[in-house]
């Protein structure tokens, strides 16, 4: 008999400020689990996963990582890697893994996330937005060359293909350039596509980023950013964007109603 085919409900789209969310389990994994729905944003997009626990019949289980499985591609014009649809899996702590034998599908769950870890990750990933917008003003071409990015709790970074390195002015360009974005302290928005949900465009005034990450809605929080360089390799370069005078707000997360 054919398995039924599974997908989570991506309740931290419709609500990126909840900590925690009652649900079920809906397979228990090789030391994993699938819940119904789950506010836990998985690793993508340069973004690391939240982290945080699962409240069960045997106790508190301690998840490292969020994992999408089994996304399909988006095959939409101008988004590179998304997928939509899919799986989360929760990926459990070593020392808890005993647990999940202890655990039935269809047992009643409460996810809970790691909402200061969550708030970092959301200005960080907003963060590297001002940083790329900045660095394309300074280099278009670098539009075609991105090969990679980072966004974790202390800062983000994108690396590049280049012809020429970054000069040390270019450098203090981009970062003259990113702080000058952000001062305006305009309003972030989230465009959603009208029929892949998961297909989500993060907009600042004119700029346009398929982006389906955690965000802010405004860059204040952000402070200052500094930027700065790396040489990878032959023709391959990093910046980097680090901020010491951001806030941090976790006040505004709240355990979802039923």
């Amino acid at each position: 008999m054919l398995e039924e085919k599974r997908y989570t409900k991506k309740i931290y789209y419709r609500n990126q400020y909840l900590r925690s969310l009652d649900t079920k389990i809906t397979k228990i994994g090789d030391g994993y689990l699938e819940i119904d729905e789950t506010i836990a944003y998985p690793e993508g997009g340069g973004q690391e996963s939240d982290t945080g626990s699962i409240q069960t019949s045997a106790g508190p289980l301690r998840y490292v990582s969020a994992q999408l499985l089994h996304g399909l591609p988006l095959h939409i014009e101008g988004f590179k890697g998304g997928k939509s649809g899919g799986i989360v899996a929760h990926y459990v702590h070593s020392d808890d893994m005993h647990m999940l034998t202890q655990l039935r599908s269809g047992a009643a769950v409460t996810v809970c996330i790691d909402v200061e870890r969550r708030q970092k990750l959301t200005l960080s990933h907003s963060a590297s937005h001002f940083l790329y917008a900045a660095a394309l003003a300074i280099r278009p071409e670098l539009i075609d060359y991105t090969i990679g990015c980072h966004i974790k709790e202390e800062g983000a970074r994108f690396d590049f293909l280049v012809d020429t390195p970054f000069t040390a002015n270019e450098i203090i360009r981009v970062e003259q350039h990113t702080n000058e974005i952000m001062a305006h302290r305009d309003p972030i928005f989230i465009d959603v596509h009208s029929e892949i949900a998961d297909a989500r465009t993060w907009r600042y005034q004119d700029i346009h980023i398929p982006c389906g990450g955690t965000h802010l809605s405004s860059p204040e929080a952000i402070g200052k950013i500094r930027v700065t360089r790396k040489k990878l390799g032959k023709n391959k370069e990093r910046l980097m964007c680090t901020y010491q005078n951001s806030s941090i707000d976790i006040s505004q997360y709240h355990h979802m109603q039923p």
